[in-house]
Formats: structure tokens, sequence, C-alpha cells
């Protein structure tokens, strides 16, 4: 008789295979508790309704304060630990699974962070009722009696909206579901973050056919616990430019008129995100891609969806978003020397000399392999020099570099200090809201935003630029 053939052994997975896990659980189960608690210091009222659903317990500020601050921290383990492990041959199956409940649980609790969704529900409103959300703030229409419009917390009241085309379009369609619910409103918004994260997440899983490379895709996207915690778990519009960014990397080479209408959602609902075309076009030039018919396609794709919608918004689309270019957050690099009296004035051009101090010192790591890996890598490096050197940045805007550093070739050396970076300054905006937080921690959590923040900010734009200054020079991309 023939013998039996033995099963492959698995190999063991690294101890820190098990901390990721375990981080990640905690991370999103504090999530999920000041989620459910109900309205707080981290969560705005949303009003009557059934989904999503709270307890309606109105917890302290210190104890949301204390769940939203632990669950940042577990979460920066999860995904250090996670990295390592992965580093060392490891298939995060748990971990994913872990993920994929974190990711449903966003989509039947309240957003947790920010009130960032309310005035995605009051711009979303003003246009499904034939209002102008780029001309009308929350504040003035309908009179201020609105019941959609005029739950919008401050200080957005009197401001219109700084997002793309596309996105007022998503956000009119939300309005039109929900009706004159914020609640419905709010839950219809969540529900097309939710399909975004998956379509993206699916698209990873198809496209990257490497196991040991999809499971770094995965740990740095798709299962990323504070991309669910702080992107999708505070239901911002950055996760759904960001998963029409990794769409646009993935169907890029094969599929060019797909990638550029994924593009145009990604640019259309918030412009950095365009980063992605970046990228897709050096990766064409440095592999010999470029093509007329691949560009023309492309093209056609990306004036396909851009071209009806800014004609739909108007020519002012873009009035807000040139005012916001002067605002500086205080957890910035640029934040101490604006306060000592630098001239807002410098604060574009400086950006854009970090960006290419980045691009320039990682190219030679992260822009090499094939098509799909140096679309990725170029994007990830503009995202990273723009993440390090906007003088207006908060911790959701990470939807714009993760999903792009899962798909370049693998630095673990970036991976580790762009995670202990995300991790430290979401910290510094817990519980999240400007009202609502006792005096206590209003002076903890401000304190620790204005103090430590920017040199948190200035801590991690040098490290990222000494590490590509030590490889480029001294070691060369075989160093890695």
């Amino acid at each position: 008789m023939p013998e039996r053939t033995r099963p492959p052994v698995r190999p063991a997975a690294p101890p820190a295979a098990a901390l990721a896990t375990l981080a990640a659980v905690l991370c999103l189960g504090c999530w999920a508790a000041v989620a459910l608690a109900g309205p707080s210091a981290a969560v705005p009222a949303l009003g009557p309704g059934r989904l999503p659903l709270d307890l309606g317990r109105s917890p302290s500020s210190e104890l949301v304060t204390a769940l939203s601050g632990l669950s940042v921290l577990a979460g920066g383990t999860a995904l250090l630990a996670a990295v390592h492990a992965v580093g060392r041959g490891w298939r995060p199956r748990r971990f994913l699974l872990v993920g994929l409940a974190g990711a449903l649980l966003t989509v039947l609790l309240p957003p947790v962070g920010s009130a960032d969704h309310l005035s995605y529900a009051a711009y979303g409103r003003i246009a499904a009722l034939g209002g102008d959300p780029y001309a009308q703030p929350p504040d003035t229409f309908a009179g201020g009696d609105d019941p959609v419009a005029s739950a919008v917390r401050d200080p957005w009241r009197s401001t219109t909206s700084v997002y793309g085309p596309v996105a007022a379009l998503l956000q009119a369609l939300a309005s039109l579901a929900g009706g004159d619910s914020v609640r419905a409103t709010v839950w219809c918004w969540q529900l097309l973050l939710l399909l975004a994260w998956a379509a993206a997440g699916l698209g990873v899983r198809a496209a990257v056919r490497e196991p040991a490379r999809r499971a770094r895709a995965q740990v740095l996207w798709t299962a990323n616990p504070l991309l669910l915690t702080v992107g999708l778990g505070g239901a911002h519009a950055d996760v759904l430019a960001g998963a029409a960014a990794v769409g646009a990397l993935l169907l890029g080479r094969r599929h060019p008129l797909a990638a550029g209408v994924a593009l145009a959602v990604a640019a259309g609902t918030k412009l950095p995100y365009g980063a992605a075309g970046a990228g897709l076009l050096v990766a064409a030039l440095t592999t010999g891609a470029l093509r007329r018919g691949w560009v023309l396609r492309g093209l056609g794709g990306l004036l396909l969806v851009l071209v009806p919608a800014h004609a739909w918004a108007g020519v002012h689309v873009y009035d807000q978003t040139r005012t916001a270019s002067r605002y500086v957050s205080l957890a910035t690099v640029w934040r101490p020397l604006v306060d000592a009296g630098l001239p807002r004035g410098w604060l574009l051009p400086g950006m854009l000399l970090v960006m290419a101090a980045v691009v320039l010192l990682w190219w030679p790591v992260l822009v090499r392999g094939g098509f799909e890996d140096r679309a990725a890598g170029f994007t990830a490096a503009l995202a990273a020099g723009y993440l390090l050197g906007a003088a207006y940045e908060l911790p959701w805007y990470d939807a714009l570099l993760w999903g792009p550093l899962g798909l370049a070739l693998a630095v673990p050396v970036l991976d580790r200090l762009l995670a202990l970076r995300l991790a430290l300054l979401a910290s510094a905006y817990v519980p999240g809201l400007v009202d609502g937080m006792s005096a206590s921690v209003e002076a903890l959590t401000l304190g620790y935003r204005r103090e430590a923040g920017p040199w948190i900010a200035w801590a991690a734009l040098l490290a990222v630029l000494a590490s590509g200054a030590r490889f480029r020079w001294r070691r060369g991309p075989s160093g890695w």
C-alpha cells in the first residue's frame, strides 16, 4: 500500500503574532466600548433612530479619554508587532479576522473621535435639497433650522465644504437615503465607507498573489487597527479616498480606464489622494510602459467622472480648500514656527520641500521592482512626505499612506517609524471633540497636543529623513 502523504507542517507563529492579535482585540474593544456607551466628549449625539446603535449612557470625559487613549496605544502596539511578525513569515489569519469583525462594528456603532460625519451629513443635506454646500454654510441653510444641517458642531457650523465634488455627490446620496434623520444619514455614510474599504481589501487579496506580500498588505491596510478605529471608526471621508487610491494602483497597469475612474473618485473626494496618479505615471515612465493608448484610456476614465462632477458642483468648488491651505493644526512641524512668526505664505513651499526631500531620499528603495511596485512606492513616498510636512494634518489623513505602503516592496524600518508616529500623534487627538471635556481632561489632552505633538512630528520627520539618507548613501537599496 502507498504511504500516506503527511500534510505540510505549518511553521510556528513568532511570539509577536500573539501580541499583535491580542493588542488588536484590545484596541477595537476599547473603541467599541466608547462608541456603544453613547454621547460623550468622544461621540457626538446623533438624535433618534435605530442605527447606528448606542446605549445613551453619556459617560464621563475621563472615562472615554482613558479608553480612547488605550485603544490608540493598543492599536499602535498591534501594528508594530504585526509588522515584525509578518517580516518573519507570519500569515495573519486571526489578525485579519479580528480586523473584519472590527470593520463590521464600525457600521453598527456611532463614529468616534470627531464630529466630521455631522459636517458630511450637513453638506449632503444641502446638496440633496438643491442648495450649494460650497457657498452655503450649515448654520445659514434653511434659516439654521434644518434638522440635519443644524446638527453640525463647532467650529464648523459656519464653514462651507472643503471636500471635492465626488464627495459632495456621495454625501448627497447618503442624505437622500437618510432623509430628515441625522442618525440614518450618518449610518448610510458609514455603510458607504465600509463598502469602499471592503472593495479595496478584496482587491488587495485578489491582486497580490505572493503570500508574504499579501500578508503585509493586509496588515498595513485591510486589518490595520489604527486605520479601522481612527479612520473607518470615525467615518472619515479619507477612507473612501484611500480605498479608491488603492483601487487605482491595483488597476493601473492592466485596466487604465477603470484606474482612471478610481483615481477620479480619490482625487474628487480629497485632492491629495491624486498622488496615486503621480505614482502610476512614474511607474509607466520608469518601466517603459507609457503608451498613448494607456494614457488616453486613463484620462478617459478620469474625465468621465471629474468633468460632470465639477460641472454639477460649480467653479467655486475649491474656494474653501484654498482658505484651508493656510490653516495650521497643533501637532505639526510648522506649529512652533508659525507661533514664532513664520509667514503663512511659506507653508506651501515648505511642505513641497519636505515632500521633495522624502521622495529623493527614499526613491532608490521604494521606487523599484515591477510596475505595481513602483506605482505604490512612489505614491507612498509622496504620501509620507505630505503627512510629515503638511501644515494641517490629522491622524485619519494617514489613509493616504498605508494602502500604497502595503503594496510597495517591504521596508520594515519605514513601516515601524510611520506606525509609531501615527500612534503617538493619534493619542494627541483623544477624546476628539472640542467640547464636553472636563477641565482636567482638557488640560491633559490639549496640553499634550500643543506641547508634545509638534515635537513628535519633528522627531518623525527627522527620523524618516535620516533613515532614508543612511540607506541611500551608505548601504543603498541592497541594504534592505
